[in-house]
């Protein structure tokens, strides 16, 4: 795995009534707000009027969460608990603090109740994405959270000194343990790294039924909010080695290096992936794509400033997100020897405590501002499930980058589209997923929302038949099952096949749903089966993929999955066939 006091508030009544105004914009910051948390005028993602931030780029206005109006009218998180699942929170930070849970989490290196870092220079990464979604708000000190009055806990499986089984501790984070009983949000800014040959990975249908019947137990079987990083492998598949797998080929056709879709637990039901957003609106360099997103989040870039580091690629100079760091100047992102901007260092005139960081990126960023966003829809109505809490954000989210071009083969074929609308009117894009999350619309929302009908699951479907994949629309191999009595509202897809090709990295694999939208899955010229030093690795089944691009539409009638070979010449013979593919379809 790797890394991707409060004032008192008016009735929620009028907090919600104001709310409602706010879907036209946050209102102005006031003078009072920033003073009373120091560096909240720098979180842009918080409110950006185009302000000057750490980052020598100026931020786009606008493109914020549309979170300020709601805390200043008291919506805040308040009484729900937000799970950091990382390499540890470190509970006496003075602007966590307060907002830490009197049993903090659980310590997978010395079984206790501290999630501390005991290597705060090496994992520093979860106090860091605690601050961005609950760091506490209007008490004179540096940064807020977006969800500044939620409760925090810390489950440290990611420690560098972390024991026993690494799956068997997300598990104990995601339902098992004891203290995850009172958590209604469960942060998960990781994923799985590259390997190599980078293979899709395997996971059993045994495996998705007991993740999801176990995360929807849990907040009083209502299921908790798994909130998830999409991975930072679009223009990279690095490993921990410091190899990178990714091709420059893959990176000239800007297809993506690793999909979101790679790690299985992206595809999960239950789970929200969440993509990176950059200051002006465009997806964060960095952020992996795929039909397995659902929102997006601001991760910004790197925050660098000529005046302390000159002479870098412009990217390092776009503004990143700004959030408590581990004490002290001697550990963690901002210490005495890693100074990148104004901010870092005892010598700051910002701030000389070190005690914050303005570099922290990635969907890893990205991540808990959409669980912090969550906190506010739970504190709004408590008793939504997980899907009325997933269907809010992406029924309310921005469409940002609205005229994002698709990426396209040589000869013009679609590998990778821009936004697609699908027969419900509902926009979708493998860059963004259904847009960057926009607080104030999501609670407005919220208050009187009417639960999704029950859960419609057409249970995994499947057909056997050996079909060769050829280089045209007409070539194609296209396997389809005929669903009858489906969801009437589909809120998810996931399928599975199985090929036997010869190369499968040139293979584009396109879902189409009975009302003939087309999601591609897995795009053509990935890194996917590359191998290291030219070396060709190919694939056969890919256990779990997901898409969301088919959100309210009906779900009866023949799905297709179609696998055309975009590397094959015209005309020559088929490489190898398409033999298996597997469908469940999930909606209301």
């Amino acid at each position: 795995m790797k890394r991707h006091t409060q004032r008192s508030a008016p009735p929620r009544s009028a907090r919600l009534a104001l709310a409602a105004a706010l879907v036209l914009g946050s209102l102005a910051a006031t003078a009072q707000a920033q003073q009373a948390d120091p560096l909240a005028g720098r979180q842009w993602h918080l409110l950006n009027t185009g302000q000057a931030v750490l980052g020598d780029t100026l931020p786009v206005a606008g493109n914020d969460l549309n979170v300020d109006g709601l805390f200043r009218n008291g919506i805040r998180g308040q009484g729900v608990t937000i799970a950091i699942v990382d390499d540890g929170l470190q509970i006496a930070h003075p602007d966590l603090a307060a907002n830490v849970a009197a049993v903090a989490g659980k310590n997978f290196a010395n079984q206790s109740n501290n999630p501390s870092p005991s290597n705060p220079d090496r994992d520093n990464h979860g106090t860091m994405v605690g601050g961005i979604a609950g760091a506490v708000g209007a008490n004179n000190l540096g940064v807020r959270g977006v969800a500044s009055a939620a409760t925090l806990k810390g489950f440290n499986f990611l420690a560098s000194n972390a024991q026993g089984n690494s799956n068997s501790n997300i598990e104990y984070s995601w339902w098992d343990g004891a203290e995850v009983a009172d958590v209604g949000v469960f942060n998960n800014s990781w994923g799985s790294s590259p390997g190599n040959p980078n293979l899709p990975l395997a996971y059993s249908q045994n495996d998705i039924a007991a993740y999801e019947q176990a995360m929807s137990g849990t907040r009083g079987g209502r299921g908790g909010i798994y909130v998830k990083a999409a991975g930072n492998n679009h223009n990279n598949g690095a490993r921990s080695d410091g190899t990178d797998i990714c091709s420059a080929d893959t990176k000239n056709r800007n297809t993506g290096c690793i999909p979101a879709g790679r790690d299985p637990r992206n595809n999960l039901f239950n789970v929200i992936t969440v993509a990176a957003v950059r200051a002006d609106g465009v997806r964060s360099s960095y952020s992996s794509t795929g039909s397995a997103l659902w929102v997006s989040g601001f991760g910004g870039e790197n925050g660098w400033q000529r005046q302390v580091v000159p002479g870098q690629l412009a990217i390092r100079y776009d503004p990143a997100i700004l959030t408590t760091d581990v004490t002290g100047c001697a550990q963690g992102s901002n210490k005495n020897t890693s100074l990148r901007n104004t901010l870092d260092g005892d010598q700051s005139a910002i701030d000389s405590t070190c005690n914050y960081t303005g570099k922290m990126n990635g969907t890893s960023a990205a991540t808990p501002m959409v669980s912090g966003v969550a906190a506010l829809l739970l504190e709004t109505n408590p008793n939504l499930s997980y899907r009325d809490v997933k269907y809010i954000l992406a029924t309310t989210a921005t469409r940002t980058d609205p005229n994002r071009a698709a990426v396209t083969h040589s000869d013009g074929r679609v590998l990778v589209p821009g936004w697609t609308v699908n027969a419900a009117g509902r926009a979708y894009s493998n860059w963004y997923g259904f847009g960057v999350v926009n607080a104030a619309r999501a609670v407005q929302v919220a208050e009187d929302f009417q639960p999704l009908g029950a859960l419609v699951d057409s249970g995994w479907r499947n057909t056997t038949r050996t079909v060769a994949i050829g280089n045209t629309s007409a070539a194609a191999a296209r396997l389809t099952f005929q669903l009858a009595n489906g969801a009437r509202n589909i809120e998810s897809v996931q399928l599975g096949f199985r090929v036997n090709h010869s190369n499968t990295r040139q293979l584009q694999f396109v879902l189409i749903s009975p009302s003939g939208t087309r999601s591609v899955v897995q795009p053509a010229f990935t890194a996917i089966g590359s191998g290291l030093n030219g070396v060709q690795r190919n694939f056969t089944n890919w256990d779990l993929l997901s898409s969301n691009a088919f959100l309210d539409e009906n779900a009866t009638g023949t799905w297709t999955l179609e696998v055309t070979d975009l590397g094959q010449a015209a005309n020559a013979a088929s490489r190898g066939n398409l033999e298996f593919f597997k469908i469940r379809v999930l909606g209301h």
